[in-house]
C-alpha cells in the first residue's frame, strides 16, 4: 500500500466495499439460477457446481469485505443492490428461467477475463493469490451455464436465438457503463479501471461468448 495517498486509500477501500456488495448480489443471484436448474431438471453434475458457486459467491463477498476493511473502510453491514430475480418482459416463467441462466453465464464468463487482465498488475502478493482462487471460482461458476446451455433442444434454442443481442447489450452496460474511472494508479491494489473492463469484456465477448453460442448453434435463429 506504499506509495498510496489518503485519497487514493479511500477510493481502494470504498472499491473493494462495492465489490464486496457485487459479489454479495452475486450470491442472490446465483441462488435464483440454481432454482431454475432445478426448475429445468438440469443434469445433477451442473445442479452440483451451482450450488458450489452459491458458497463461492459468499465467500467472495467475504474477502472483498476484509480487503475494505484492511484498506481503511469502515466495517458494516453489506447491502446487495437487489434480491429479487430478474425477470425479461414479455417471457414466461420457463422462458425467464432459461434468460437468467444464460445472463448468468455470460457475466460469469467475462468475469473470468477480467480478473486474468489484472492479475499481471497486481502489486500485493496476497491480492495475486486471492485473484488466483478467485479466477479459479469464476471458471466453475462460467461453467454453469456453459454446460446447460449444451444440453438445450431446439425449441429453447431457436427461443433464445432473437434474445441474444438484447442479453448482449445488457451484459456490456453492467461491466462497462459502471461507476468506475481510469484510475489506472489504483489497479495494482484491485481497482477495476474503466479500460481495463472494456478490454477484458469485448475480448470475453469475441473470443468465448460468440463464439460459443455458434459452436451451439444459438446465432442461427439470432
Amino acid at each position: 500500500m506504499e506509495g498510496l495517498g489518503r485519497e487514493q486509500l479511500e477510493r481502494v477501500a470504498s472499491y473493494w466495499w462495492q465489490r464486496a456488495q457485487g459479489e454479495l448480489t452475486s450470491w442472490y443471484g446465483f441462488q435464483h439460477v440454481l432454482a431454475d436448474l432445478r426448475a429445468e431438471n438440469a443434469a445433477p453434475a451442473i445442479i452440483e457446481l451451482a450450488e458450489r458457486a452459491v458458497q463461492d459467491e459468499y465467500a467472495h463477498a467475504q474477502f472483498c469485505r476484509e480487503w475494505a476493511v484492511r484498506f481503511g473502510h469502515p466495517d458494516g453491514e453489506l447491502v446487495p443492490r437487489g434480491v429479487r430475480p430478474i425477470a425479461f418482459r414479455g417471457a414466461t416463467e420457463a422462458e425467464n428461467r432459461l434468460l437468467r441462466i444464460v445472463l448468468c453465464c455470460m457475466n460469469e464468463t467475462v468475469g473470468c477475463v477480467v480478473l486474468r487482465h489484472v492479475r499481471p498488475l497486481l502489486a500485493i502478493p496476497e491480492l495475486r493469490e486471492l485473484n488466483r482462487r478467485h479466477m479459479a471460482d469464476e471458471v466453475q461458476h462460467s461453467r454453469v451455464g456453459w454446460a446447460h446451455l449444451a444440453t438445450l433442444g431446439d425449441k429453447q434454442r431457436k427461443f433464445l436465438g432473437p434474445w441474444l443481442p438484447a442479453l448482449q447489450r445488457l451484459v456490456k452496460q453492467s461491466w462497462c457503463e459502471g461507476t468506475e474511472q481510469e484510475h489506472e494508479e489504483l489497479v495494482p491494489f484491485g481497482y477495476f479501471s474503466r479500460r481495463l473492463l472494456r478490454a477484458a469484456h469485448d475480448e470475453a465477448v469475441e473470443t468465448v461468448i460468440l463464439p460459443g453460442f455458434q459452436h451451439l448453434g444459438l446465432m442461427k435463429a439470432a
